[in-house]
């Protein structure tokens, strides 16, 4: 039996089950959060966690050789963020992001139902694990990130609406979202740039040279600057709202695209 393809399955239903109990109160326009949510996500995450020891212990190596294991590992890590957040700041509405980018990014993953990769022994050397498990930490911290930046964007213009839908009242206040948004990049910009590093060492070891100039590491770097400058913005410049928020999602957005091409 497969235990860790059934890790990830129930890991994908718990989630999934997670994002809809979410979904209905904030359709019903209730302005309490469903105290479910994060006890369904945090069930969904320990199946998730079982399912990734479970495949390392059977791969004999970290599971994150392959872009599907990756991909799993990045909506694990995803998921434990969001939830350290609400049981921080009580954000709830997150699971409405978080939680369906994670069954996205297991369903682009191909894992249900998943396959075992032999990796070749340049893909073990210890520097590339290191550059791999910054990513995936850096672009879980980065998730939440867009997720705040999102509610800012709904927010913001649910609140300039004339006649705003039923669900405006669940929704979290402007300053919160802007908050959330602005810590989790503290967070992840260290962390991808620490990746980043660790990327062009790794690269240097392979090719003889720290960058190829292909086009997934060119998004890296657009998206490493585009988020260098919120950072710097919001810091020094006092950078608040709509603007931090668009600019936070784009440079989610260029990370994605450059994670599915790991």
């Amino acid at each position: 039996m497969d235990w860790a393809l059934i890790g990830l399955r129930a890991a994908l239903v718990f989630y999934a089950a997670g994002f809809v109990s979410a979904l209905a109160p904030l359709l019903a326009g209730r302005r309490g959060p469903s105290r479910l949510t994060p006890w369904i996500a945090a069930t969904g995450a320990a199946c998730h966690t079982l399912a990734l020891f479970v495949l390392g212990g059977t791969l004999r190596r970290c599971p994150l050789g392959t872009l599907p294991e990756v991909l799993s590992a990045v909506a694990w890590a995803s998921v434990l963020v969001a939830l350290a957040v609400w049981w921080r700041f009580r954000v709830e509405i997150l699971s409405l992001i978080v939680l369906p980018f994670a069954v996205i990014v297991l369903s682009i993953a191909k894992v249900v139902p998943g396959v075992m990769l032999p990796v070749p022994d340049r893909l073990r050397l210890p520097i590339r694990q290191f550059h791999v498990g910054s990513v995936v930490l850096g672009v879980a911290a980065l998730t939440v990130s867009f997720g705040a930046g999102l509610m800012y964007v709904i927010v913001d213009r649910a609140l300039k609406s004339k006649r705003p839908a039923v669900y405006f009242r669940a929704l979290p206040p402007l300053e919160g979202c802007d908050r959330i948004g602005l810590l989790s990049l503290m967070w992840a910009y260290p962390l991808l740039t620490l990746g980043i590093v660790t990327g062009a060492i790794y690269s240097e070891s392979l090719t003889g040279s720290p960058w190829t100039w292909q086009t997934r590491e060119n998004l890296a770097i657009i998206a490493w600057i585009i988020l260098g400058i919120v950072v710097i913005a919001r810091l020094g410049w006092g950078w608040r709202g709509r603007r931090a928020a668009l600019l936070t999602i784009l440079g989610f957005g260029l990370v994605f695209l450059r994670l599915l091409g790991l």
